[in-house]
């Protein structure tokens, strides 16, 4: 059986220190993955609810927006536990509030699965997206970047580039969800090695 933090009330530096490292990383983690899973939201959030749907698109494969949606909601809830993690250390600083070990370990847990559920997710979308563009490329004549047909019977070979603006946004966008999934792993991992380390006085 974990043992609850029922020894708090005996003065204990380690204890307030495991409380501040909630406070700074939960706030560092809050940060990071903000200024990082931007991008990644609002691209989502116009993919998945703004942008028409196309057949020929295979993002809007039943797979891929299953992925998709797995990505958007792992994103917003990471950043809400890793502000959390602050609310974590402020209980932590307060006797009256302070949880039970279990429970801090439990919360640091769940965090960590979150983020490697969105990380996955990620993966797995740019599996689909780099494929996509990797077949996309092979079924080009050589020498050739994209055919139109702009009348019927008639094919003209387009110097142009096959890859848009939408494909590399939609790749950096999937590099930063993975940073900052990649982020909160970091700050669940760290955290959670200062809580097991803790020995009750």
């Amino acid at each position: 059986m974990v043992e609850p933090y029922t020894n708090y009330e005996s003065p204990s530096p380690n204890v307030n220190e495991i409380a501040q490292d909630f406070r700074r990383l939960g706030w560092f983690g809050f940060w990071v993955q903000s200024i990082l899973g931007i991008i990644p939201i609002f691209l989502l959030i116009f993919v998945l609810f703004l942008r028409p749907a196309s057949p020929s698109n295979p993002q809007n494969s039943a797979l891929g927006l299953v992925l998709g949606y797995g990505c958007l909601f792992a994103l917003i809830f990471t950043l809400y536990w890793c502000f959390r993690y602050s609310q974590i250390g402020n209980q932590l600083e307060d006797p009256n509030q302070r949880p039970a070990k279990a429970e801090v370990i439990h919360a640091l847990w769940l965090g960590i699965t979150a983020n490697l559920i969105g990380m996955a997710c990620v993966i797995l979308v740019g599996f689909l997206m780099v494929g996509s563009l990797l077949y996309r490329m092979l079924t080009l004549p050589p020498g050739g970047s994209k055919l139109l047909t702009p009348l019927p019977g008639t094919t003209v070979l387009n110097a142009g580039s096959i890859i848009t603006p939408f494909n590399l946004i939609a790749m950096q966008a999937m590099v930063n969800a993975m940073a900052a999934e990649l982020a909160g792993i970091a700050v669940s991992l760290w955290l959670l090695s200062r809580v097991s380390s803790h020995q009750p006085k």
